[in-house]
C-alpha cells in the first residue's frame, strides 16, 4: 500500500494506486510505523482510554475506509469485542496496538488495517491535520528514514545477467520514485543488453506506486498502455492508471519478462506482478502472494495512537478484479526457493523457441539441459538401468557406487555423473563453471545394449569412446 504518511521501509509494507500521486505508509504485515516499537516507551492502559480510542478509529473509519458499506461490520464487530471484554487483558499500549490490528484485520477481512503506538508520530499527524483533513497530508522524510533508505540501497538488492543472457533484478522494497529512481536507472541500464528479464519480488512487503509505475512503464513502448484503475474514497475519484510516454534510459518492451512472488510478496510488490499479469506483459513465478490491495495512510486516534486506514484500491477496469484476499496466482508455480532455477529455464527456452542463428541455438540448447537440473534435480534413473552404464570405454572408466554414477577420465579424478537426460549424464566437474562442464551420452546398439559413450563439450564438438 501507498504512504501519505511516510515511514521507514521495515517489516511492513506499502499500497498502490497507478496514475494518482499518492504515496503510502507500511501497515502489512507489521504492527510498525515509522519508528521502530522498541524506541517508544510503552505505558499502561485503562478501560477507558481503550474505548476512546476506538470511537475514535471507528469515526476516521467512516469517513475514510475505501470499502463504505463494510464499516458497518467492522464497527459492530469492534464494539461487540470491547463490550465482551476482548481487550481487557490489552493493559499496555503496544498490547492494545498488536490486539486492536489483529481484531481490525479479522472482522474486516483486510490486511492493510494497523494500529500503532506511537505517540511523537501521532503529534506530527495531528499538526498536519491528519485527523480532520478531507485528504490525508504528508509528513516529510526525517534525516534518519532518508539515510535508511538509502544504506537499504533503496531496495535494488541485486542485479545481474545470468547464463543465455537473462538479466536479473532483485528488488526487496518500492522505494519513492523521488529517491530511488537514479537507483532504478542504473539497475535497469545495467540490464540493457539482457534478452529477457527476471524481476525478483518475493519478500517484497510493497513500498510506493510511483516506482511501481516507472518500472513498468520500461517494460513498454513509448505509446502510453492502459493499466489498472483506481478509486479513491476520499476524493470519490476513480482513474486509469497509463504507462509513462517518457523514461530515462533502455526500454525493454520485447524482452521476456518473469516476476518472481511468494507468500512474502504483499502490496505494492503485488501490484507489480498483478498489473503485468493482467495486461499480458509478464509472467509471475513461484507461489501465490499476500493478498493485500489496499492503500492509504496513517491517521492519529489519539492517545498516541495512530491507525493505517485504507483509503484506495486498484483495480482492473474490465473485470473488477483485483488481488486483495486471494492473492496472485502464479502463471507458473513453483516452490519458492526454486522460482527463480524455474523462471530462468522458461526464460531460455523462451529465447530457444524465438531464435534463429545457428549458433545461438546451439548455445541455448546446451544450457537448457543444465537449467532443468537446476530446477527440478536429476532426471530420475531406475536402479535396474544404472549397471548399463557401467565399464570401460577408451580412456573413461564409469562405475557404481552406493546408488550413484562416477566417471573416471584422463584427468584421474572421480567425478559424479549427474542425470539430465535419457542416457545424458552432467559430468561434475567443480573446477570450471557448470556451463563449461562436459557431459557423457551413452549410445545403444540396435539391442538396447549400451556401446559407446560420447563426450559432449559446449562448443558442439563430440568425443567418441567405444566400450570395451
Amino acid at each position: 500500500m501507498f504512504n501519505r504518511n511516510r515511514t521507514l521501509f521495515n517489516a511492513a509494507a506499502t499500497g498502490f494506486l497507478l496514475g494518482c500521486l499518492l504515496v503510502a505508509a507500511a501497515a502489512w504485515p507489521a504492527h510498525t510505523s515509522a519508528q521502530s516499537t522498541s524506541a517508544i516507551a510503552d505505558r499502561d492502559l485503562d478501560a477507558a482510554t481503550r474505548r476512546q480510542v476506538i470511537e475514535e478509529l471507528i469515526r476516521q473509519l467512516r469517513r475514510r475506509y475505501v470499502l463504505p458499506d463494510a464499516v458497518g461490520k467492522i464497527e459492530a464487530g469492534l464494539r461487540a469485542k470491547l463490550d465482551a471484554g476482548a481487550f481487557d487483558s490489552a493493559t499496555s499500549a503496544m498490547k492494545f496496538a498488536r490486539s486492536l490490528t489483529d481484531e481490525l484485520r479479522a472482522v474486516g477481512d483486510d490486511l492493510h488495517f494497523g494500529v500503532s503506538y506511537n505517540p511523537t508520530r501521532e503529534q506530527a499527524l495531528q499538526a498536519a491535520g491528519a485527523g480532520s483533513k478531507a485528504k490525508l497530508p504528508e509528513l516529510p522524510l526525517s534525516a534518519q528514514e532518508r539515510d535508511a533508505l538509502r544504506r537499504s540501497n533503496y531496495g535494488f538488492r541485486n542485479v545481474g545477467v545470468l547464463l543465455g543472457n537473462v538479466g536479473y533484478l532483485e528488488l526487496t522494497s518500492f522505494a519513492d520514485l523521488r529517491y530511488s529512481q537514479e537507483t532504478a536507472i542504473a539497475a535497469l541500464n545495467f540490464l540493457a543488453n539482457a534478452d529477457a528479464v527476471i524481476v525478483d519480488v518475493r519478500g517484497n512487503h510493497g513500498g510506493y506506486g510511483n516506482l511501481v509505475r516507472f518500472m513498468i512503464s520500461h517494460f513498454f513502448g513509448p505509446e502510453p498502455v492502459k493499466l489498472l484503475s483506481g478509486y479513491d474514497r476520499e476524493t470519490n475519484i476513480t482513474k486509469r492508471g497509463w504507462t509513462l510516454r517518457n523514461v530515462p534510459g533502455k526500454r525493454f518492451p520485447t524482452a521476456g519478462l518473469y516476476i518472481l512472488t511468494d507468500r512474502e510478496t504483499g502490496s505494492a510488490a503485488e501490484a507489480f506482478a498483478f498489473t503485468l499479469q493482467q495486461v499480458g506483459r509478464g509472467k509471475t513465478v513461484g507461489d501465490r502472494t499476500v493478498g493485500a490491495a489496499h492503500g492509504g495512510g496513517w491517521v492519529p486516534v489519539g492517545q498516541g495512537f495512530i491507525a493505517f486506514i485504507p483509503t484506495f484500491r486498484g483495480f482492473n477496469p474490465y473485470t473488477g478484479k483485483s488481488w486483495n484476499n486471494t492473492g496472485v496466482q502464479p502463471d507458473i508455480p513453483a516452490p519458492a526457493d526454486k522460482a527463480l532455477e524455474v523462471a530462468h529455464l522458461e526464460a531460455v527456452k523462451g529465447l530457444l523457441a524465438k531464435a534463429t542463428a545457428d549458433s545461438q541455438k546451439q548455445a541455448l540448447s546446451w544450457i537448457v539441459p543444465l537449467l532443468e537440473l537446476r530446477a527440478f534435480g536429476e532426471k530420475p534413473v531406475p536402479p535396474s538401468r544404472l549397471n548399463d552404464y557401467v565399464g570401460s570405454y577408451e580412456g573413461i572408466t564409469v562405475s557404481l557406487a552406493e546408488g550413484q554414477l562416477y566417471f573416471l577420465g584422463a584427468s584421474g579424478v572421480r567425478r559424479r555423473l549427474l542425470a539430465i537426460a535419457d542416457d545424458l549424464f552432467l559430468v561434475e566437474d567443480h573446477s570450471v563453471p557448470a556451463e563449461n562442464q562436459a557431459r557423457a551420452r551413452f549410445v545403444r546398439n540396435a539391442d538396447s545394449r549400451v556401446s559407446e559413450l560420447q563426450l559432449l563439450v559446449n562448443d558442439g564438438r563430440v568425443f567418441r569412446r567405444p566400450r570395451k
